[in-house]
């Protein structure tokens, strides 16, 4: 999984993330619908549309891609049934996989990088308008070396040029003064 709502999301958890070593499991509620919602609504289109193939006709206005991705895992080959052929157990697994859609994940992605680092120098332990060390004089600190993070899309890197140059001015005034 992966675009933009994910990149955010795993920002917010890029702690809890690194701390279960990346192996956790997702749910998805593919639907602002509450189970008995969805529950109904299929059961109301198994009557109103009985001959219609349950590939061709999505009653949840679910893109058609995901909803015949999500007919397969749940039903399988009876995917390709028509409505009125679903019984209940296979309402129950579309109703189930609409609302509780979960996926196991273990690692990073696929270039085994982060978007951000999570952790690293408290920011308390800094001087906010210099980012020199409060424990050792002339130890500075700048980028994700930093306890700081921001969703993708530049914010890292704007942190790391902005931090670099507060860095770079505060060891110039120093040097100035000495």
């Amino acid at each position: 999984m992966s675009g933009p709502a994910i990149l955010k999301l795993s920002s917010y958890a890029a702690r809890l993330l690194a701390e279960h070593d990346y192996r956790h499991s997702i749910s998805i509620r593919w639907t602002s619908m509450t189970d008995a919602e969805v529950q109904e609504c299929l059961a109301a289109t198994i009557i109103r549309e009985p001959h219609k193939q349950l590939t061709t006709f999505c009653p949840l206005q679910l893109p058609q891609r995901l909803w015949v991705y999500l007919l397969e895992k749940s039903l399988g080959e009876r995917s390709r049934n028509r409505w009125s052929e679903l019984n209940n157990k296979d309402v129950n697994r579309l109703v189930n996989i609409v609302t509780n859609d979960v996926y196991q994940t273990s690692g990073r992605g696929t270039f085994k990088d982060e978007f951000v680092t999570c952790g690293g120098v408290s920011l308390n332990g800094v001087n906010a308008q210099t980012l020199e060390s409060k424990k050792v004089k002339n130890l500075y600190f700048a980028g994700e070396v930093l306890d700081i993070d921001g969703i993708t899309g530049g914010f890292n890197f704007q942190a790391a040029w902005t931090t670099a140059f507060t860095v770079a001015k505060a060891i110039c005034e120093a040097e100035k003064q000495a």
